[in-house]
């Protein structure tokens, strides 16, 4: 089952959304194409209840928001591959103060699972060829069916050196819950989404492939290690591992446990990896990070012409 689209353009058809996509002006392509992979630290609305039943709503703090937009907008990304992003009204927000700060990525796709509060969303200065975003895949855990909480977003876009997907994921955190083990829970969505990625690989050979997002695990973990395949496997997915200016490699502060780690990943089919333009590709590490999320950003920049060789 595909998962919906973003706003109003859902209840759009086909034909009526490209129409509408045949609206908005196409930037030509740059010598290189940027894409921002970014936990937002819910940029949405947050339901609490109190002793007593009392319901109260938080949104994102605009003293949140507002170093978000600028360390985003500091990048200047083709393409913004996020996490916890909530409606798609919430989306269109993020997208409307990005506008407003100077990176137009007028073309969204909002995508997610069970969880109803926390979705997936990705931003892009390029059109889509084509979705195929997944709210349904599902696991047997415990003798009980279990679903991606969040979901798989799956965006195709027709860049300069080929067809690409980028696939989007956010799998179980850390925390423990009663129902199930939360490791047992991750690695049973690393393999979901392997047999994702592998459909796409075996499918469409000739495109490249971006698995991107918040796997809340480390690198030699199991989830991770499924996610990534044997490394003499074909369809092997190249672990980017790109750093932040002091060459450190974690994403994620856990203030509950005051632990640095690195939870999110990018990882690119073997067929992408030559585009990388690793010296242009680092972990942001803007001094109010911490004011934005609890996640730091992923810049991954791809020469736009074709490369014949790795250029790491």
């Amino acid at each position: 089952m595909l998962a919906s689209c973003e706003g109003e353009d859902a209840q759009k058809t086909a034909p009526q959304r490209e129409a509408l996509a045949q609206e908005i002006p196409v930037p030509p392509f740059e010598s290189e194409i940027r894409f921002l992979s970014y936990n937002l630290k819910n940029y949405l609305t947050m339901t609490n209840y109190r002793r007593g039943g009392k319901k109260t709503t938080r949104d994102k703090p605009e003293t949140e928001k507002q170093p978000l937009i600028q360390i985003i907008a500091t990048a200047r990304p083709h393409i913004l591959g996020i996490c916890e992003i909530g409606t798609p009204a919430d989306l269109k927000d993020l997208q409307d103060r990005l506008k407003s700060a100077g990176v137009d990525l007028p073309f969204s796709h909002h995508a997610g699972g069970a969880d109803r509060t926390r979705k997936l969303g990705l931003l892009s200065a390029y059109p889509f060829s084509a979705t195929n975003s997944q709210d349904q895949l599902s696991y047997s855990l415990g003798g009980r069916k279990r679903f991606i909480r969040r979901g798989l977003l799956d965006v195709t876009i027709d860049l300069p050196f080929g067809s690409t997907h980028f696939v989007g994921v956010h799998f179980k955190s850390k925390r423990e819950i009663e129902e199930a083990d939360q490791e047992l829970i991750r690695l049973n969505e690393a393999m979901l989404t392997r047999r994702h990625a592998d459909a796409i690989l075996e499918n469409e050979p000739h495109s490249h492939l971006v698995v991107y997002g918040d796997f809340n695990d480390t690198r030699r973990n199991p989830a991770v290690k499924k996610l990534k395949a044997p490394y003499r496997s074909k369809n092997y997915l190249e672990d980017l591992m790109i750093r932040d200016s002091r060459g450190e490699l974690w994403t994620h502060y856990w203030d509950a446990q005051h632990q640095y780690s690195r939870f999110d990943y990018v990882l690119v089919s073997r067929s992408l990896k030559s585009q990388v333009h690793f010296k242009k590709s680092v972990i942001l590490d803007d001094p109010d990070w911490f004011k934005a999320s609890d996640h730091r950003a992923i810049l991954t920049t791809f020469h736009a012409k074709a490369q014949k060789v790795d250029s790491k």
